[in-house]
This record gives C-alpha cells, structure tokens and sequence, in this order.
C-alpha cells in the first residue's frame, strides 16, 4: 500500500489535509485552508517539493522534540511533521514525506464514511430480499398462530357473560 493524502474539513470550516505513510501513520498535517481547491493546491506544492531537502525545515520544540515544518518555494509553510523522539526518527520521516508524496493519491476524508455505508447498503439489498423471501413464509405461519390466540382469549371472555345470566 503507498501512502495518500487525506483532504477533510474542520470544526471551522477549514481544509487541512493529512499525508499518511504506507503503513498509516501521519507523516505531515497542513497548514489550514479556506477552501477544498487551495488544499489541493497545497498537496500539489507537497508533491512538488517533497524531493527537495532545501524545503523541509528541522526544528527543536519547547520540550526538546525534534519535527520538521515543509516550505513551498515562496517560504510559506504548507505542513508540519509530528513532534518525534529522536533526530533520526524525524530524518526519518522527512525521508517518507520524500518517499510516499510524490505518487500519492488524494482521498476526500469527509467522504470516506458516507461511502462505506453506501457500499454495505448497496450489498444488503441483494442479499435482503432472498431473506426476505425465505422469511416470509416463516413469518406467515406465525402471523395465523397469532389470531388463533386471541380467538381463544376471547372465548373465556364470551363465558363470563353467559356465567352471569346463571
């Protein structure tokens, strides 16, 4: 599996985008977008840069975890790495942003769980009406038993009344 891109909407109603490795894990979160298009736009100068080692920023956070922040070529920074335990885990994952950017397809992350349940519905159906059908004519006998049943209820009831002109 190669990595990908993962477009998704915010709270706000901004675009950021994730690039996730081979195995899945975040390799780069964007910066965020005021639309869909410009975080598209910020996936292709990913794609485009991600080769350059000239892009990619290394910084050392307040707490001493090394990340990295990539730069389009204006010097605008278009993500962020996460925060890494060693220096060499952060080379790391500078390498696979290198490794997995260029190739990587685009996947709109909001509409990965509206797809899902659209597949499986799109299977249950078929399978539905052959249980459907089989189940019918399980269903039919007990709906009879059913009656019968409260026609006997009812028939202590008519007693009663009969009890009382005694």
């Amino acid at each position: 599996m190669a990595g990908k891109f993962e477009i998704k909407a915010g709270k706000t109603g901004k675009f950021r985008f994730n690039l996730k490795a081979s195995n899945g894990q975040i390799v780069l979160t964007s910066e965020a977008y005021e639309s869909r298009s410009a975080a598209v736009k910020g996936i292709t100068s990913v794609k485009k840069n991600a080769g350059n080692d000239k892009r990619f920023e290394r910084k050392t956070a307040k707490d001493g975890s090394p990340y990295f922040v990539m730069k389009a070529a204006n010097g605008e920074p278009i993500g962020k790495s996460e925060m890494y335990k060693t220096k060499k885990s952060m080379e790391n994952g500078v390498a696979s942003v290198g490794k997995h950017a260029p190739d990587a397809p685009v996947v709109d992350a909001d509409a990965k769980p509206a797809a899902k349940p659209a597949a499986k519905a799109a299977a249950k159906p078929a399978a539905k009406p052959a249980a459907k059908a089989a189940a019918k004519p399980a269903a039919k006998p007990a709906a009879k038993k059913a009656p019968a049943k409260k026609a006997a209820a009812k028939k202590p009831a008519a007693k009663k009344p009969a009890a009382k002109k005694k």
